[in-house]
C-alpha cells in the first residue's frame, strides 16, 4: 500500500462522535477500523481512556502518602534524634550484623540507603504514571515495577504482622513498636503503588498490530 493513506469515515458516523473516535477507512476497500480508545498512533501503541489511567496519579500520591512518615523519620535520626531507636551509633551496630562498609559509611554520614531506596521507588511511580515515561523502553519500567511491587508488598504486611505480634525491629533492643508499622506502611504502600502503577502503564502500553501505512 505505497503512497497510500488511511481515511477518516465520513460525516454519517453517529451524532456527536468525535473526529478522533470515528473508525478509519482502508485505502481501495473501505473497510473500517474502529478506534475504540479515541487515538491512532502508528508506532504501534494504543492509549486506553483517561479513566482508565486516572488510577496511576492516584496510585502515585498513596505511594507518597505511605513513605512520608517512613522519611521524616529517618530524616529525624539523621539529624540526631533518637526517638524510637536505640541509643548509639546505628552503625556500630550494622558493622557489628555484617553489613558492607560502604552502607556503614553511608548511616555514619547521615545517608540512609533506604531512604535513597524510597526516593527511588517515587521516582519510579512517577515514570509509570507520567507521559515521558512511555518514551522509554517498556521493561526498564515494566521489570523494576513488578519485581518491587511482589516483593515489598508481602515484605510490609509481614513486617506489620510481625510488629503487631511483638517482634522488635533487628536484633538489638530498644527499639519502638511504632517504628515496625512506620516501616512497613512504607514498603506495604510502595508495593501496592507500583502494582497499581505498572499494571496501568503496561495496559497503556500494551504493543498492537496496526496498518503500515506512510
Amino acid at each position: 500500500m505505497a503512497g497510500a493513506r488511511l481515511r477518516t469515515a465520513p460525516s454519517n458516523a453517529p451524532k456527536g462522535m468525535p473526529q478522533s473516535a470515528r473508525p478509519l477507512l482502508i485505502p481501495h476497500t473501505g473497510e473500517p477500523v474502529w478506534r475504540p480508545w479515541g487515538r491512532f498512533r502508528a508506532r504501534g501503541r494504543v492509549r486506553l481512556s483517561n479513566m482508565t489511567s486516572m488510577e496511576s496519579p492516584k496510585a502515585v500520591w498513596f505511594g507518597i502518602a505511605a513513605l512520608a512518615p517512613y522519611i521524616l523519620m529517618k530524616t529525624y535520626w539523621a539529624f540526631g534524634g533518637n526517638a524510637g531507636r536505640p541509643a548509639g551509633d546505628l552503625g556500630d551496630g550494622m558493622r557489628a550484623n555484617g553489613a558492607p562498609e560502604a552502607l556503614v559509611w553511608m548511616e555514619q554520614h547521615g545517608i540512609d540507603f533506604t531512604v535513597l531506596g524510597a526516593l527511588g521507588g517515587v521516582l519510579l511511580l512517577t515514570a509509570l504514571a507520567r507521559p515521558w515515561g512511555e518514551r522509554l523502553p517498556r521493561w526498564a519500567l515494566l521489570v523494576p515495577g513488578w519485581a518491587g511491587a511482589l516483593f515489598l508488598t508481602p515484605y510490609g504486611f509481614a513486617t506489620l504482622i510481625a510488629s503487631a505480634v511483638g517482634f522488635t525491629v533487628g536484633d538489638a533492643e530498644g527499639w519502638s513498636p511504632w517504628v515496625g508499622y512506620v516501616g512497613g506502611l512504607a514498603f506495604a504502600g510502595l508495593g501496592l503503588s507500583l502494582a497499581l502503577c505498572t499494571r496501568s502503564y503496561q495496559r497503556r502500553t500494551r504493543p498492537t498490530a496496526v496498518l503500515a501505512h506512510s
